[in-house]
C-alpha cells in the first residue's frame, strides 16, 4: 500500500516518477525524491497516474514508499 505521504515528482532527463516526501513536496524546489533524485515537477499523488501509475516508476522510491 502506498502512504498518501508522498506526492509525485518526475526526474527530466530520465523520465521516471519518484515519490517526494509530502511536506518537501509542499515547500519550494529543490524537491528530493524518497530515493535521494532531484526532481524537477511536483504534481499529483505518488499513487496516482503521475507516480505508480505513470509508464516509469522508480523502483527505489516505490519500495521506500511502501514501507
Amino acid at each position: 500500500m502506498t502512504s498518501p505521504r508522498h506526492a509525485a515528482g518526475r526526474d527530466q532527463q530520465s523520465g521516471l516518477a519518484h515519490a517526494v516526501p509530502r511536506e518537501t513536496a509542499d515547500g519550494p524546489p529543490p524537491w528530493l525524491a524518497a530515493c535521494g533524485t532531484p526532481v524537477a515537477v511536483v504534481q499529483g499523488s505518488w499513487s496516482g497516474r503521475h507516480g505508480l501509475g505513470s509508464a516509469s516508476p522508480c523502483p527505489e522510491c516505490a519500495r521506500r514508499a511502501s514501507a
